[in-house]
């Protein structure tokens, strides 16, 4: 009688264990969305949104789509890319802008986790346009989440497109504005080179610009042993590596210009200063007017 019982209770609990499941080895869920705003408010367009869990890249997730997740902690990576796109102005449209942030996640077994991200345009009269772009992480459950941190927003110059669509650019407009001959272009007796000044983060030509580039050429023109050394300044404004991307940009339009005129192109060198070699230290609006510059250093050709 005692081993009839015996079995049964081992019959019993057999077949409970195969029935019942551990808690822990219940399967989460993860879900995976972002709010476009900063591309609806226009100027920037989205390019990608990426995903990387526990070291692992997570295939594009359909809106309310599922991935499953152990329980347990997690790392959830996520990166959003965005391009510039003004058809005003084109340094803008050259640049990629790269938002990260990182989701530490406890999951429960069960649990459905939604991150979500959103991007959005930093308001205000002081912000400068590449410190606009910006976006955040929320989670629910909100206990899920255990913490967030964020990454810098990096924007990186699309340095050849960006660098075609100037030169572009400012031939067309030289094209159009250039008389057909240099006859009536103003020669300068002292064959002296002035700068041009640019308006603030602009690479384009102002007319008084275009006026001080056809004195330069028609002495150029007259001097063909002589060279010159385009060197592109800007203020210290903005951040580094735009305010590179500005000197740049603004040497390449004053080399477009100037081929336009007829100077060949051999005889031009190309520089950016940034702002490593400002004209005053002043913080103010005056000094940094005359930071924004294109300077025109004349030299012999050489051999």
């Amino acid at each position: 009688m005692r081993s009839v019982r015996f079995l049964a209770l081992l019959v019993l609990t057999v077949a409970t264990a195969a029935v019942a499941q551990p808690a822990s080895s219940v399967p989460a869920s993860l879900e995976l969305g972002h709010e476009d705003r900063l591309g609806t408010e226009g100027g920037f367009e989205l390019r990608s949104v990426e995903y990387v869990l526990d070291g692992q890249p997570l295939a594009a997730q359909a809106e309310g789509g599922r991935s499953p997740l152990a329980p347990g902690m997690h790392e959830l990576d996520v990166r959003a890319v965005y391009e510039g796109r003004s058809p005003v102005f084109s340094y803008v449209d050259g640049y990629r802008f790269v938002m990260r942030g990182r989701v530490t996640l406890d999951a429960r077994p069960g649990e459905v986790v939604r991150i979500t991200s959103t991007s959005f345009a930093r308001e205000g009269v002081t912000v400068q346009w590449q410190q606009r772009p910006a976006f955040v992480l929320a989670g629910l459950p909100r206990e899920a989440v255990v913490g967030i941190e964020y990454g810098p927003v990096e924007n990186l110059p699309l340095a050849e497109a960006a660098a075609l669509r100037a030169v572009d650019e400012v031939l067309a407009e030289a094209r159009r504005r250039v008389p057909e001959s240099l006859a009536r272009a103003e020669v300068s007796a002292s064959c002296a080179l002035e700068p041009v000044f640019f308006r603030h983060f602009d690479s384009r030509l102002s007319p008084e610009a275009e006026a001080v580039l056809r004195r330069s050429a028609a002495c150029l023109l007259q001097q063909p042993a002589l060279r010159v050394r385009l060197q592109g300044h800007a203020d210290a404004s903005g951040l580094e590596s735009v305010n590179a991307s500005l000197g740049q940009g603004r040497a390449q339009s004053v080399a477009a210009y100037l081929l336009s005129l007829g100077v060949e192109g051999a005889r031009l060198v190309l520089e950016s200063q940034g702002d490593a070699r400002p004209p005053c230290t002043e913080h103010s609006p005056e000094c940094f007017a005359k930071s924004r510059r294109v300077e025109l250093v004349a030299e012999p050709s050489g051999p």
